[in-house]
């Protein structure tokens, strides 16, 4: 399942890129955040849960109004784990309609409801996250499941599941968030355009699932789905809504980020040597003449003469080596055994192989088995590596990340703070 962890129109081109994050965050930047808002509405284009209504009360009279059927929500187009649509609290039945009810609320609906999936938490007022969601989740995780048995497969199962709720939720929250500023802004088609770019780059990811997989027919796929323990509805929902979230994050998090200077960049590798500290390590190729494979050592040897004329003459050692090599590198891509001291085979070329600079070709080197030409394609010399801008950019990036953390961390924080979010245990 790591794929899932890793077109378009040419006349409607992909806005999901730069313009869009800044759109997001220059939008972002213009609010206020004195005033926390605790109940949210959610998406307007988001289909009704797959809940079944509680039973209408029975209400006598010509002028009552029963609530919505079994039937009528199973007509209702839902998606399993998509949210359910706002609903107003503060409704006002006239007084003239005996016997009639507020509608109710998404809580009062989910408390009071027989679900066809079980609702596990609820996010603001409207944002539902689904067992389902969470157990296909987990299942995405399956590897580090599959060589548990018995009660260690169950606690890790239980742990994995609440790993994968907490995620959800905060994925929710982040949505939240995201759909409550641009409202504020008045800025709703950046929205529009958000979920856009959501499916077009959730289209490609399941295109690319396909092709990594060889899945060429839907059967074909749908197939694979059921082996995964997945549903492609799940999944798109998963794909769409982790999108948008990561892109209101690059928003915030580019608002808030600054730029790491050169001297926390020396800094680090001052005080992190060992983090820079190289052993001996080569990378070389080799072709390997049986002398059994010849009528003779002679025989051999004229023949790994030959090789290692062609060698010296510009030939590609490696397929040389495809070609004629009697031992092992000839199925490795030419490429010999071992990078690190003490782990070349034959131990009795090593001297040799350590002793070439990347590039060079040895000469014959004469064993009891036969005769060996080897060549350095790389070479590390033991050490710490120089504060060059390799090493600088490592760095940088390493440096970035960890900001990146925290200031994820802190915004994460802050909306679990704000949020509502409401467990519903069994």
């Amino acid at each position: 399942m790591d794929a899932l962890r890793a077109g378009m129109d040419a006349t409607k081109p992909l806005r999901c890129g730069l313009v869009l994050i800044l759109a997001v965050g220059t939008i972002i930047g213009c609010q206020a955040d004195s005033h926390v808002v605790r109940s949210r509405a959610q998406m307007p284009t988001d289909p009704l849960a797959p809940i079944l209504p509680p039973p209408p009360p029975h209400v006598g009279g010509v002028n009552a109004v029963a609530s919505p059927s079994a039937d009528v929500v199973a007509e209702s187009s839902a998606v399993i784990g998509q949210p359910i649509t706002p609903t107003k609290t503060d409704d006002v039945v006239p007084a003239s309609w005996s016997g009639l009810k507020p509608l109710p609320t998404v809580a009062e609906l989910i408390k009071n409801s027989t679900p066809r999936v079980r609702v596990v938490a609820v996010v603001g007022q409207n944002n539902v996250i689904t067992d389902k969601e969470v157990m296909e989740s987990v299942w995405q995780q399956y590897r580090e499941l599959a060589f548990l048995d018995g009660p260690a497969r169950e606690a890790k199962q239980r742990e994995l599941y609440n790993q994968s709720l907490r995620r959800l939720i905060e994925r929710e929250l982040i949505l939240d968030e995201l759909s409550t500023k641009l409202r504020k802004a008045g800025k709703t088609q950046v929205l529009d355009e958000l979920r856009e770019a959501a499916v077009e780059a959730t289209d490609r990811q399941i295109r690319e699932i396909r092709k990594m997989f060889k899945l060429e027919s839907d059967e074909e796929f749908a197939t694979w789905l059921r082996i995964q323990a997945l549903t492609l509805p799940v999944l798109r929902r998963q794909l769409e809504r982790q999108f948008m979230a990561q892109q209101f994050i690059q928003s915030m998090l580019k608002e808030k980020g600054r730029r790491i200077s050169l001297g926390e960049i020396r800094d680090y590798y001052d005080k992190h040597p060992e983090e820079f500290r190289v052993p001996d390590r080569v990378k070389w190729q080799h072709i390997f003449i049986s002398s059994a494979r010849h009528p003779s050592p002679q025989a051999a040897h004229e023949h790994a003469t030959a090789i290692l004329k062609a060698a010296h003459s510009g030939a590609d050692f490696a397929e040389l080596s495809k070609r004629y090599d009697n031992g092992s590198a000839a199925g490795q891509g030419g490429f010999g055994l071992g990078e690190k001291v003490g782990e070349i085979l034959p131990a009795d070329i090593a001297p040799t192989v350590w002793s070439l600079q990347p590039g060079q070709i040895s000469g014959i080197i004469t064993t009891p088995t036969g005769y060996h030409i080897v060549k350095v394609v790389e070479r590390d010399y033991a050490g710490i590596l120089p504060f060059d801008q390799k090493v600088q950019a490592q760095i940088r990036d390493k440096l970035t990340e960890a900001q990146t953390a925290a200031e994820m961390k802190k915004l994460i924080d802050e909306l679990w703070r704000k949020g509502v979010v409401r467990i519903i245990h069994e």
